[in-house]
């Protein structure tokens, strides 16, 4: 079975304009419950990413939630995936990055967003992991046997 990260894109990619002020941004997550949304160019393309941290940790240095979301967020480093990339990939990612979110790009498209949160709602790839370190603690036992 084929675990992708297209199976678990929950909803359609929330954006904001770059030209977008914190509180725009607060404000659409907090409508949408969601926890990150993706800042488009004015051709509307993907730049960079706002998240619930880089607000609290913007608000905590004193900025202003009529600062411009490019100020906040991280900008010109988008951390992406596939689509057809695996769920594990994804997972492995996430924890390298030591991030929450990922942005799906299917070439120069923006397919969605998807989080932790999705990834571990995935009870068939949760599973699947455990299943697997079942097995590689059953061949760490067998070859510490010696």
């Amino acid at each position: 079975m084929s675990f992708t990260v297209d199976k678990i894109i929950k909803r359609e990619p929330l954006v904001i304009s770059e030209n977008a002020k914190v509180k725009d941004a607060v404000e659409l997550m907090s409508r949408e419950n969601v926890g990150l949304l993706v800042i488009v160019n004015s051709a509307g393309k993907p730049i960079g990413v706002i998240s619930e941290r880089d607000v609290i940790r913007a608000l905590a240095r004193g900025k202003d939630l009529n600062a411009k979301v490019t100020e906040v967020g991280t900008v010109g480093n988008l951390v992406t995936v596939g689509p057809k990339d695996s769920i594990y990939k994804a997972a492995l990612l996430m924890n390298d990055r030591r991030i929450r979110h990922l942005v799906v790009m299917d070439g120069d498209k923006l397919r969605g967003i998807i989080s932790i949160r999705d990834i571990i709602s995935e009870e068939r790839f949760i599973s699947r992991l455990a299943e697997l370190a079942e097995t590689k603690s059953s061949e760490a036992e067998v070859s510490g046997a010696d």
